[in-house]
């Protein structure tokens, strides 16, 4: 586990333990962007009480710290495209740290799988998987099943309706 937190750590995609200090003009900056990611420099500037410079600067540290990851749009997928959201909980046979490694470099492969959560418990993973309709889905589980890491069992739930989905927690200044 600690070698796979270092992993994700130097690939930039978690902050190391050692916190960063934010100040409160730091975390305004982060909400506005939250809120609006496609606000004008000028105006996030203003909204801070910031000149232009020292906010872009700002924002240019908050990026390399790895505190901004992406800016990009929420797209309705359902307007785009059918689709049905499955949510599966997964449990390995083997709970080694080369099983996990083995089951988790395989599921990052996996576009349809948009979401993967290890956790504590009685189940090791729970996955949020998007496919056209049931039998697509049903397809996508009997190949991950065929490649033979490590799925022991799993549950599947269909969506019914989405009741709340944020892309993630909201901060306020």
């Amino acid at each position: 586990m600690r070698s796979e937190k270092r992993r994700l750590e130097v690939e930039g995609l978690i902050q190391p333990t050692a916190r960063v200090a934010l100040d409160r003009v730091d975390v305004r900056i982060l909400a506005a962007l939250q809120r609006n990611g496609r606000i004008s420099k000028v105006e996030l500037a203003k909204l801070v009480n910031l000149s232009a410079s020292a906010c872009l600067e700002r924002m240019r540290r908050l990026e390399k710290k790895k505190f901004i990851l992406s800016y990009h749009a929420n797209i309705n997928l359902g307007a785009v495209m059918p689709i049905q959201m499955f949510l599966t909980e997964i449990t390995l046979g083997g709970h080694r740290a080369v099983d996990f490694c083995t089951f988790e470099r395989c599921i990052e492969k996996v576009p349809q799988i948009i979401e993967c959560h290890a956790l504590g418990g009685g189940i090791d993973y729970l996955l949020k998987v998007v496919a056209s309709d049931v039998p697509a889905y049903q397809s996508l589980i009997d190949d991950l099943l065929n490649q033979e890491i490590g799925v022991e069992r799993y549950f599947t739930y269909v969506v019914t309706k989405v009741v709340k989905s944020l892309p993630q927690f909201t901060l306020e200044p």
